[in-house]
């Protein structure tokens, strides 16, 4: 008796919980579904006034990152030279695990005549990946940035 009766508050409780129709578009079992791997192919940007990044997702899985820097500490203009504006570049791969992507750098470049570029990070960085409409939430140990398709 308690038993049937516990089932019958829980199951009232899920009915209320909303509607149970799948209209995600992130939901395979939708028509239109859209994998995520396809939604993060494409150029992200990231400028909240103290990181200002650019990624390139490829469809056959390679990944590019710029990260952009004023050394004199003005503003960053991305299409000028260095010394005004350092790029350092990052290239390399990345694989999607459901929502979880691996960034393997293998190159680097920068914009500076000077020395060598920094030598890009030896391990992979794992992120939990989120899109919305046009904004790609990257999320690490170090927090959660929104980068914007551009």
């Amino acid at each position: 008796m308690f038993r049937s009766l516990v089932i019958g508050l829980l199951s009232l409780l899920l009915l209320s919980c909303g509607d149970l129709a799948r209209n995600n578009p992130l939901d395979p079992a939708v028509p239109g579904f859209v994998p995520l791997k396809d939604l993060l192919v494409g150029t992200w940007s990231l400028d909240n006034g103290q990181e200002n990044q650019v990624y390139f997702f490829e469809g056959d899985g390679r990944v590019e990152l710029r990260d952009y820097s004023s050394p004199a500490g003005g503003a960053i203009d991305r299409n000028a030279s260095y010394p005004q504006t350092l790029v350092i570049g990052f290239t390399g791969t990345y694989t999607l695990t459901g929502n979880i992507l691996r960034l393997s750098f293998t190159d680097s470049f920068w914009n500076n005549t000077d020395g060598q570029p920094p030598r890009p990070p030896t391990d992979s960085k794992l992120v939990e990946v989120q899109i919305q409409g046009r904004t790609l939430s990257l999320k690490d140990i170090d927090g959660e940035r929104p980068y914007i398709r551009i």
